[in-house]
């Protein structure tokens, strides 16, 4: 299975200087190839007559170029840039590699095009010019990379080694195998460089594990200071407590809008590359950790399902207010469903990611019908009723967590297609979830998995 494994690289002086180097040649290669895409793809509508046409954008009457297939390819680009100076200031893989992303985007811009046509997305545009005397990142294909002692030497231009003062090597970490490197990417990011590690480990996906009884699930529900709530069919719950991360996110928003007070919008500088730096670490620390302790958690309880409840776009959608879009809105469940999508089939997980809608509101141990988003009867009401914040009170009166409830239903809406045996799952789970905190009250023994996998899965 293919990885890709940052790491924040630690060059020396004279390494910092040639990889910035590289980047910016890189970014200015893509602007070379962007401004020929364009130039070539007006000139040839130029050519078609009628080219340019009126459309409303808005209450606003605009005038411009006609929607057309940009029919430049990587093949054309790297033919007519050969001779580019930022070209041959980089190896040739590691420009060719550059180009090819200008391709893929000009790719994607075709794929929009026939979607605007079916009115399906707004009128899209050719890729943009990156801005000037930026960095873009700069990638080696495992071809044009060298092993010796530990180290990655990467290709470099005729016309750039002449200059240079010392070797220019790519440590290689030591929880990685040199023969599992397939690609390195060296990348700018907020005022650092990473080093992106793409391997090959030789694990293959699991289809089945035998260990695993899979008319059993995890199921979650997501939210705010109970970040992720989950029952489980063998009658457990939990709650990973959000309160560390809603901490986090207003102490980044205030000091963002303290370094900006007074400045535009568009205002950006070194304090605020520290900032964001530190902030997108901590979120993908945890990110890694929850994933980890979810997926061990179905290890260990031999859970072979784990059910996730997502709607697509429903944060992009969000109105709840400035402080609680703040507090829901940035946390990273998407991020961690990706996460989980890597690590499950690894072990022999089966993921499902279904629609939330009404599984708040309905009554899980009453058992009200679940609809799916839109299509609830008119008239329709649940049995129970949400009494306070964290408190679901059933039609019998049961007092449960309206979290666990939710998770609960989250599970009933795929119990039939993915064949789940709820029997276990009653009142008892749903009434005090146990809370993890992730950063606290953890040891490390969250990693580690209680059983021992069978020879055939390892």
């Amino acid at each position: 299975m293919y990885k890709t494994i940052p790491v924040r690289a630690r060059f020396t002086q004279e390494e910092q200087a040639f990889w910035v180097d590289q980047c910016e040649h890189a970014n200015s290669l893509i602007n070379c190839a962007i401004y020929y895409t364009k130039q070539t793809h007006y000139s040839k509508l130029e050519q078609q007559g009628n080219a340019f046409t009126t459309y409303w954008r808005g209450d606003e009457l605009c005038y411009g170029w006609k929607t057309y297939k940009c029919h430049t390819t990587y093949p054309e680009l790297d033919k007519v840039l050969k001779e580019n100076p930022h070209y041959k200031a980089m190896a040739a893989q590691s420009a060719q590699q550059t180009l090819k992303t200008v391709g893929e985007s000009i790719g994607s811009y075709n794929g929009l095009v026939n979607l605007y046509y079916r009115g399906e997305v707004d009128r899209p545009s050719l890729p943009r010019y990156r801005k000037k005397g930026g960095l873009a990142a700069v990638t080696f294909p495992r071809q044009a990379l060298t092993y010796k002692e530990g180290c990655f030497y990467p290709s470099i231009s005729r016309e750039t080694k002449p200059h240079l003062i010392t070797d220019i090597a790519l440590h290689l970490p030591e929880f990685i195998d040199s023969d599992w490197v397939k690609e390195v990417t060296i990348r700018p990011n907020y005022g650092e460089l990473w080093i992106d590690w793409v391997i090959d480990d030789g694990k293959e996906a699991i289809a089945h594990n035998p260990n695993l009884d899979y008319s059993q699930a995890w199921s979650f529900d997501h939210g705010g200071t109970n970040w992720l709530t989950g029952v489980s069919t063998r009658g457990k719950s939990l709650i990973i407590d959000g309160r560390k991360l809603k901490a986090t996110n207003q102490g980044y928003c205030r000091l963002v809008a303290k370094y900006k007070q007074g400045k535009s919008d568009f205002y950006w500088d070194s304090n605020l590359d520290r900032v964001q730096r530190k902030r997108n670490s901590q979120m993908r620390d945890a990110v890694n950790k929850a994933a980890r302790f979810i997926v061990n958690q179905c290890l260990n309880d031999r859970v072979g399902n784990l059910v996730v409840g997502w709607n697509e776009g429903q944060k992009s959608g969000s109105n709840m207010g400035k402080r609680n879009n703040q507090n829901f809105v940035v946390i990273p469940t998407k991020r961690l469903i990706e996460r989980l999508k890597q690590l499950c089939p690894e072990y022999g997980i089966q993921l499902t990611i279904t629609e939330e809608a009404y599984t708040s509101k309905a009554s899980y141990l009453d058992g009200d019908t679940l609809y799916k988003h839109g299509e609830k009867p008119a008239g329709w009401k649940p049995s129970g009723q949400r009494v306070k914040r964290g408190l679901y009170r059933t039609a019998s009166g049961w007092l449960i967590n309206s979290d666990a409830n939710g998770a609960a239903n989250i599970a009933r809406k795929v119990t039939t297609q993915l064949g789940l045996d709820l029997a276990e799952l009653g009142r008892g789970a749903l009434i005090l979830p146990q809370r993890i905190d992730l950063f606290k009250g953890l040891s490390k023994s969250y990693r580690e998995v209680r059983f021992v996998l069978s020879e055939s899965i390892n």
